[in-house]
């Protein structure tokens, strides 16, 4: 079975007065998305960061964790303080963090043993698609799809395409605990 890849992870480092410190190319890409990413932050890359963790990051010393869309794709933040005391210098003073949600995915084929394309069939069938459409997008018969989701049924243990999207469900809401112990029934 090939191994999958880590999600990519967008990680952006901003001083007290919300200006970027550092930031990678895979935050760079998620903010601008769908446009062409900047080679570095400007303006609009500061605009978009307030608007994401607002204009006070909270300092309770507890990662604060919000939901945002960059073009039609859904990603999980998190911000994190670093210093209690904004003392207005360039050093960092938050830690950002940018995941895509579908690490739930990845999480799901590890348990499960799902193949790189029953991933991606699941992962159209999360969004709603089709077996048509499914087809479309992966360039396979519409059989070929059904042929996939009916794996990824007897590998989840569930009869229905519902069933599948309710194991997606339950490990994005209640974790791996929770849909380990389903796994197991």
């Amino acid at each position: 079975m090939k191994v999958l890849n880590p999600a990519m992870v967008g990680l952006i480092l901003l001083d007290s007065s919300l200006k970027p410190v550092y930031c990678n190319t895979e935050a760079l890409r998620i903010v601008a998305y769908p446009n062409q990413p900047p080679k570095a932050p400007g303006a609009l890359f500061s605009e978009s960061m307030g608007s994401i963790i607002g204009n006070k990051p909270d300092n309770s010393g507890c990662p604060m964790t919000t939901h945002f869309e960059s073009g039609k794709r859904r990603y999980l933040c998190r911000t994190f303080v670093l210093e209690h005391d904004f003392n207005r210098n360039s050093k960092p003073a938050i830690a950002i963090t940018l995941e895509r949600r579908h690490s739930v995915l990845i999480d799901l084929a590890t348990r499960f043993q799902l193949t790189d394309r029953e991933i991606e069939a699941v992962q159209h069938l999360a969004d709603g698609l089709t077996s048509k459409e499914i087809a479309q997008r992966m360039n396979i018969s519409p059989n070929t799809v059904k042929v996939f989701l009916r794996l990824v049924m007897l590998k989840m243990g569930v009869t229905t395409r519902s069933g599948v999207i309710g194991k997606l469900i339950s490990g994005a809401y209640f974790g791996y605990e929770e849909t380990n112990r389903d796994a197991m029934r």
